[in-house]
């Protein structure tokens, strides 16, 4: 303590006022400006958040510039005459770094992802969160999750869910688990990796009906104009039928499928030759259009997603190229013979020819239990476009009950602990905004000759308190609405090639500090200028 009192502060104030401290912290912010700059080029945007412009390293530097205009201003009190547009600079320096202040506590900075005609208030921030939710009791944990670049190991625990590693960036390595939860063993919950080539591509797929493969592992594909179905081997067998109303029907639970003359259902048509079957199930009657949809309809005439039985038309599928796949089992229809086939595949054995474009399919793997799964890897990711393209996962590995687990911001994890059901899943931090937002309109214009968007814009619909009001925005044309700003950030394009954009959401209560503070040092500049100029031609007219 004694020698803490002993230290020159005089000293130590004239230094961190000096020119010398000045230029120091200037060029490591200069420095670090470069290196956020670059990495944000190729890396994004959190990247570098995460690497240089969020770090305590580089908020100490401009902490250092703060306290270098303070103790320069100081040390040149009281005040002088010809140092007024040197204070007034000084001071705008100082309510800039105020404002900026306020804005990094109390800002917001997020993004808000707008389908057509589909309205959201839900703004996603930056802070990830691991998010636990018990449905049973009504109870939800959530804990932020390190802000870091690089991986980043973990200890803590929640009843018996210990949280051991955070990826802030990964991408997923293929491999094949054990399943979580428990399942009957004549369930039909198996997997399959194929091989698809044409003359135009060549790719892997792997196609699951598990209800624990993740968003990477679904049951429909779709490439180019090519659409990959995959269905339980169970029913396999009434695809090869070729039964004159090219219905089948199918119970999900139990997988038994069987044609309508089969049972005997009749086939009736409304007024507007509307094909439809009623069917008895469970003492309910089920009604279903097979030319619109797989799912009945209930007594109220509203479709009936969670129902038991799906009615399938393959009529449907007979113009547009569709490959249905069963595991083992292939099933297509050939226009050249107005019917439908069925093949054999084999593991790692011959290709299947198909009828479009020298189309050919191989069975590489099938698992009848395994559940695909990415096991997350570190990378440094890639950005393109202002998106992602590698590296836009997020993951944390968890240890349960002696058991090692993978919870994904695309995979959410959900299995029993000790009786209870459980999801585990990761998130981002979000806020609601006070009104809704929807897209009516993405326009994109691409360089001339090439595929490399131009610029882009949204036509946005604003709904508050009752009253709609229509919205431009685009690059350098932000839109505001109470308080909050909404900048065109980038876009989207899903399976259907439907464009969704996304707006940055921007909060900034330190804006007007920030304001002043550059007006003052423009006035203090030319105040400064003027000042230093007048005694120059005193001086000269004094020598003359």
């Amino acid at each position: 303590m004694k020698k803490f009192l002993d230290i020159d502060w005089g000293s130590v104030e004239r230094f961190i006022g000096s020119l010398k401290f000045a230029v120091i912290v200037i060029s490591l912010f200069t420095i670090g400006m470069i290196i956020g700059t670059f990495l944000e080029s190729y890396y994004g945007t959190d990247f570098a958040n995460r690497m240089i412009y969020k770090t305590f390293a580089f908020m100490l530097i401009q902490f250092g510039m703060l306290l270098s205009i303070i103790f320069a201003a100081t040390l040149r009190l009281p005040p002088k005459k010809r140092l007024y547009g040197f204070y007034v600079i000084h001071s705008g320096l100082i309510i800039i770094g105020i404002g900026s202040l306020i804005t990094y506590v109390a800002g917001v900075d997020g993004q808000i992802t707008l389908a057509p005609n589909e309205p959201n208030r839900k703004v996603i921030l930056t802070k990830d969160i691991l998010k636990i939710t018990y449905p049973s009791e009504g109870k939800q944990i959530s804990t932020y999750l390190p802000y870091s670049a690089f991986k980043k190991e973990m200890d803590e625990t929640y009843n018996n869910i210990s949280i051991k590693e955070f990826i802030p960036f990964a991408q997923g390595k293929f491999a094949w688990t054990e399943a979580i939860n428990h399942y009957p063993e004549d369930a039909q919950i198996h997997s399959s990796k194929y091989h698809f080539k044409n003359a135009f591509a060549e790719q892997d797929i792997t196609l699951s009906i598990h209800p624990e493969a993740g968003a990477d592992f679904e049951s429909t594909v779709n490439m180019g104009p090519l659409s990959f179905y995959y269905y339980p081997e169970k029913i396999a067998h009434c695809f090869e039928k070729n039964n004159p109303s090219k219905i089948i029907i199918w119970n999900t639970i139990t997988a038994e499928c069987f044609t309508p003359e089969e049972r005997g259902y009749a086939i009736k048509t409304t007024s507007s030759k509307n094909r439809f079957i009623v069917i008895n199930y469970k003492n309910t009657y089920l009604t279903f259009f097979p030319d619109f949809s797989p799912y009945p309809m209930d007594m109220k005439l509203q479709t009936d997603e969670k129902s038991e039985m799906r009615l399938f038309s393959k009529k449907l599928f007979e113009e547009k190229p569709s490959l249905f796949l069963f595991g083992r089992k292939a099933a297509f229809y050939s226009k050249a013979d107005q019917n439908w086939k069925m093949t054999d595949l084999e593991i790692k054995g011959a290709p299947v020819s198909l009828p479009w474009m020298g189309a050919q399919i191989s069975l590489i793997d099938h698992q009848d239990r395994l559940v695909p799964f990415n096991i997350p890897e570190a990378i440094v990711p890639i950005q393109k476009n202002g998106s992602l393209i590698k590296g836009d996962t997020r993951a944390v590995r968890l240890e349960i009950l002696d058991k090692q687990y993978w919870v994904t911001n695309y995979s959410p994890l959900s299995l029993m602990i000790q009786g209870k059901k459980v999801i585990i899943e990761v998130t981002n931090e979000s806020l609601n905004l006070p009104f809704e937002l929807a897209l009516t309109q993405f326009k994109m214009d691409k360089d001339p000759g090439t595929n490399n968007p131009a610029s882009y814009e949204s036509f946005v619909k604003l709904f508050s308190n009752g009253v709609t009001t229509n919205h431009h925005v685009y690059m350098n044309h932000p839109m505001k609405e109470a308080g909050y700003t909404f900048y065109q950030a980038s876009y989207s394009q899903d399976n259907q090639g439907q464009y969704n954009t996304t707006l940055a959401v921007n909060v900034d209560q330190g804006r007007s500090l920030k304001y002043l503070g550059s007006l003052m040092l423009v006035f203090g500049a030319i105040w400064h200028y003027n000042l230093n100029n007048k005694n120059k031609n005193k001086k000269a007219e004094a020598l003359s």
